[in-house]
């Protein structure tokens, strides 16, 4: 999920803020389900906001674009003003950047000539580093820049044979919208979400760090429509969620036990079919999955 900015003039990212007209921002296009989420600008809309990642762009390409983030957002009655910085790591994106990655960020085809402010649910750096535009290095080295204000949660220790009810674990794909709501009522039942980015901090590799914040209770996988697939030789692709999140998922059942991890799937997504009483809850609209999955926490201790 990141954050797409387009005004019109170009001494626009000159400084560090602007306003815009409320009417233009998370609206345009924007998804109607992202749209839903943060158009009332609320408190929690708004904190969300300024965790993603920001492209700053002028209309047309006409100037570089920059990588940055929103540090402040004020909502006043018909505007919405923010106070942004850029990344020093990564260097301003040429002329045509933009329009270079059109289809991997489901940009509109008017839409570089619309000053307004999009959100899109794009992993934005894969894209970029595909393309050639960032590098790892320089991804590496932004991450750990603001690694001290996004710090981990801390992992609650326990006692041989006691279990940390107090914290859940969260593996998703690609699919934040969903990541967030699951965190949101994670935390909405007095619990802490366990969410780890896909890279290692603190020197530890992936595996390390999934293996050190995992002393949980319990586990809630997010089987999301990230990646398709299909068996060799047919043409009868299927939605699959990503690699990690199977790989994930397998690594919590043997951890933590069957009974301690569930799998929410969102849509028509295929299912890892070697894996006997697993339990999978579905993504539904009306917001049943909270009920069942309340249930499956509260078997496995939690008082919820």
């Amino acid at each position: 999920m990141f954050n797409l900015l387009i005004a019109s003039n170009l001494d626009t990212w000159s400084g560090n803020s602007y306003e815009f007209e409320k009417g233009r921002v998370a609206v345009e296009y924007t998804a109607d389900e992202i749209s839903e989420r943060y158009k009332s600008l609320d408190v929690n809309a708004v904190e969300e906001l300024k965790g993603f990642s920001t492209l700053f762009v002028t209309e047309h390409e006409q100037t570089e674009s920059r990588i940055g983030r929103i540090k402040n957002i004020k909502v006043r009655f018909s505007t919405v003003f923010i106070e942004f910085e850029f990344d020093p790591i990564f260097p301003p994106l040429p002329k045509g950047s933009i329009e270079s990655i059109r289809s991997q960020i489901d940009l509109g085809k008017i839409e570089l000539g619309r000053t307004h402010w999009a959100i899109k649910d794009e992993p934005i750096f894969d894209i970029l580093l595909k393309k050639g535009l960032i590098t790892s290095q320089q991804l590496e080295a932004s991450q750990q820049l603001i690694a001290p204000t996004h710090p981990d949660p801390l992992p609650i220790q326990t006692r041989h044979g006691e279990v940390n009810t107090k914290q859940v674990f969260i593996v998703h794909g690609h699919d934040d919208i969903s990541k967030l709501e699951m965190a949101a009522f994670v935390k909405s039942l007095g619990l802490e979400p366990i969410i780890l980015h896909l890279q290692a901090s603190s020197g530890r590799t992936i595996i390390e760090k999934i293996d050190h914040y995992s002393n949980v209770g319990f586990g809630v996988v997010l089987y999301t429509p990230c990646d398709i697939g299909a068996k060799d030789g047919t043409l009868s692709f299927t939605y699959r969620a990503r690699q990690n999140v199977v790989f994930e998922h397998g690594y919590l059942i043997g951890k933590l036990g069957r009974p301690r991890v569930a799998a929410i799937v969102k849509g028509q997504v295929e299912t890892p079919n070697d894996i006997s009483g697993v339990v999978y809850i579905a993504f539904d609209d009306q917001g049943i999955w909270r009920d069942s999955l309340k249930n499956e926490m509260r078997a496995a201790g939690y008082h919820v």
